[in-house]
């Protein structure tokens, strides 16, 4: 027999938990990148620059060997060269991202603590994301006139469609981010969780 669920829980509007499920998909993800760029940028750059080279191989048919060659080490250069810039934008995502998994997460159990939680790394989130934006557009700079040399369609791969993709996420995630600020602040969701409102943070 399938347990009932608390009335707490039951009476949580339904866009709670679409918001929720999104933010353990957004936690999920932003972890796992950061964890991805701390263990990319705490490589020595030789291995790093490999690492740029294999990531290339669909220029191989489009751009000559010896300016592909000069391609890869110029972009190695210009993003590790950015790496005590790009480790502590990643620490900072991996701790928003945590924060947002737990507070989703918690949030969908009728939790006061998780909505709490989750409410601040949303809007934390926000700033971050613009910050990040201009990180990589400054990085992209670096790389304007490096890209300029390689053929229309190599600079679309490796320039035009890359930049494009993060500003386009960078604006559906500021969208929703701004979604939960403002949504988890009326006062339907603040009754449907004042029941929790004395439930203590977790341990871990």
């Amino acid at each position: 027999m399938a347990a009932t669920p608390s009335p707490r829980t039951a009476t949580l509007p339904a866009l709670v938990y679409v918001l929720a499920a999104f933010g353990v998909i957004s936690g999920s993800y932003g972890t796992l990148a950061a964890l991805t760029t701390v263990s990319t940028y705490s490589q020595p750059r030789d291995i790093y620059l490999k690492a740029v080279t294999a990531s290339h191989e669909m220029l191989v048919p489009l751009v000559d060997a010896k300016a592909l060659e000069k391609f890869d080490a110029h972009e190695a250069d210009a993003r590790y060269g950015r790496r005590n810039a790009s480790l502590p934008i990643a620490g900072l995502g991996m701790i928003l991202s945590c924060l947002m998994f737990a507070g989703a997460m918690r949030a969908m159990r009728g939790d006061a603590w998780g909505l709490s939680a989750w409410r601040f790394a949303a809007g934390a989130c926000i700033p971050y994301q613009l910050l990040s934006l201009g990180f990589t557009v400054a990085i992209a700079r670096d790389l304007a006139q490096a890209v300029a040399e390689l053929p229309a369609p190599a600079q679309l791969l490796v320039g035009g469609w890359p930049l494009m993709a993060s500003v386009g996420f960078c604006g559906l995630a500021i969208v929703y981010y701004g979604v939960c600020v403002i949504y988890l602040r009326t006062p339907t969701v603040r009754r449907a969780f004042s029941a929790a409102a004395g439930r203590t943070p977790p341990s871990a």
